[in-house]
């Protein structure tokens, strides 16, 4: 389960920001989490729990925005979120819509804390 490494290495930047801030206590940690990203979401909620025993994050909530997969068509100059299990495909004009736009995130993009 490699979703405990993960959390393991946000737990690290955590401490860190929070030993920046002079924070005592993390009380919730903001991520965003790509459907490609391949970071299984109960899983790293279970290790988040775990890897944050002990720490400034002990107790803290992990709140995750969860961010679809967007392609960019190129026959339809745009954006589009393909269909489930159709692929990368474009589900406005059916062509292969190979670049991935948005959807492999993993960012830690905010935490709450008190000082």
């Amino acid at each position: 389960m490699h979703e405990l490494s993960i959390a393991l290495g946000l737990i690290e930047s955590v401490s860190e920001t929070a030993a920046r801030e002079g924070a005592e206590r993390v009380t919730a940690v903001h991520l965003r989490l790509g459907a490609m990203s391949g970071i299984v979401r109960d899983a790293l909620e279970f290790s988040w729990e775990l890897a944050s025993a002990g720490t400034v994050a002990a107790g803290s909530e992990l709140r995750i925005e969860e961010i679809p997969l967007t392609v960019y068509c190129q026959a339809c100059l745009s954006e589009r979120s393909p269909l489930p299990g159709h692929g990368l495909v474009c589900p406005q004009c059916g062509a292969v819509a190979a670049t991935i736009v948005h959807g492999r995130e993993l960012e830690l993009v905010a935490m709450e804390i008190d000082s």
